[in-house]
């Protein structure tokens, strides 16, 4: 009994060092929270890639001695593979790589335009795969660039790249956050091309970069700006502005967003989209894909600059007819664009995969040729639900 004892006493030691053994003090760790990915001029070494570390001491605003320094330091290595320059980064970062904080990738809008290939296959493989990853495109600038704007709004610029991203998607709806997994499944797809979308950088300077950005009351700012199309891993333009948002509007990727209408002589009045919901339908008709694209969006009304009563029905009945034929004319455009570059980021040949397999067997090789040439038939229906507190608008004094 004696020596059974013992070995439990032995065995519970054991258990507790080793317990211990993955402890790390934060200061013996480099947390990396975001990867921008730029193409490097070197063929022999084609990635410039950036690592962006917390430094716990810039994080720190309170306490005797206060904070010292960035709240991030980025370190850039190149290499011929993306595994590659993890294992080189370990030379410059002067402590123990940590990724599981990782919260954004940034790619390089060139090394975008040549080709995304199988870019992500070091973020899908291995113990320490991360897949839920947003991605965005470096417009104007490097990833590098963009990684090193210090914004007096938010700690880190990875935060303010995904925040910036998410207010635009739940306010106007130009942009839409894409993850890694999702980007891996759409180049995976043959019914499917990628989008992904753009941040900038607007009033860059020498300061961006520095702590006197905040010197200022029209810093250099991190943007969330238009929607990168792809065709066949490569990308081939920018979407922008209302072409962006119908594409959102297509895949049902909007929280709400404003849509301007016109009334009276000069005046405008504002019908927020609301509840937006999609359906994706294809049929074969005489041996070539038709496309059904159906729209249903609900709206609130939130300004005007006109005499209205909006407590008439037939009123509200005209201004859903003109939002639904505006909404219907936009995302007629874009459709007309993607298939104009043979790109189809919508999934129409996804949604004709399920509902026509077989001739999807026969054709999907020919795909890009049948989306740039497929019929689009669309039905928008809009539903003005409210029209705010006021039924009429103020009259000001000046009015005639």
């Amino acid at each position: 009994m004696k020596i059974n004892s013992s070995l439990l006493w032995i065995a519970a030691i054991c258990l507790l060092i080793s317990g211990c053994s993955n402890y790390r003090e934060l200061n013996q760790l480099g947390i990396i929270t975001g990867i921008g990915i730029d193409q490097n001029d070197d063929p022999d070494k084609p990635y410039r890639v950036t690592y962006q570390v917390i430094n716990p001491s810039g994080l720190s605003k309170s306490g005797s001695s206060g904070g010292q320094g960035l709240a991030v330091i980025n370190y850039t290595v190149t290499a011929r593979t993306m595994q590659e320059a993890y294992g080189k980064e370990s030379g410059v970062i002067p402590r123990e790589n940590m990724v599981s904080h990782l919260s954004v990738i940034v790619i390089d809008e060139e090394l975008a335009r040549d080709g995304l290939d199988l870019l992500f296959d070091a973020f899908d493989r291995g113990k320490s795969a991360r897949t839920g990853i947003p991605i965005f495109i470096a417009r104007g600038k490097t990833a590098e660039d963009v990684l090193g704007v210090i914004e007096p709004l938010e700690i880190t610029p990875g935060k303010n790249i995904v925040s910036t991203t998410k207010n635009n998607q739940q306010m106007y709806g130009s942009s839409s956050e894409v993850l890694v997994y999702e980007a891996i499944s759409a180049l995976l797809s043959e019914g499917k091309d990628v989008s992904l979308p753009g941040i900038s950088i607007r009033n860059y300077s020498k300061t961006a970069k520095k702590t006197g950005n905040f010197e200022t009351t029209t810093p250099a700012i991190l943007e969330s700006k238009g929607l990168a199309i792809f065709r066949k891993g490569k990308m081939v333009r920018w979407l922008d502005g209302e072409t962006a948002r119908a594409a959102n509007f297509v895949t049902s990727d909007i929280g709400r967003t404003p849509v301007v209408l016109p009334c009276g002589d000069k005046g405008n009045v504002t019908i927020n989209a609301i509840g937006v919901k999609s359906k994706i339908k294809t049929e074969i008709h005489h041996e070539q894909p038709v496309i059904h694209t159906s729209l249903n969006v609900m709206g609130e009304t939130v300004d005007t600059s006109c005499e209205l009563d909006l407590s008439n029905p037939k009123l509200l009945k005209e201004f859903e007819k003109k939002m639904e034929n505006k909404l219907k004319k936009q995302i007629k455009k874009t459709i007309s664009i993607a298939q104009k570059e043979k790109a189809d980021i919508f999934g129409f040949g996804d949604a004709l995969s399920r509902t026509n397999p077989n001739y999807w067997r026969q054709h999907k090789k020919n795909w890009d040729n049948l989306f740039s040439e497929a019929q689009i038939s669309m039905k928008v229906n809009v539903n003005v639900i409210n029209t705010g507190m006021r039924v009429e608008p103020y009259e000001s004094k000046y009015t005639e």
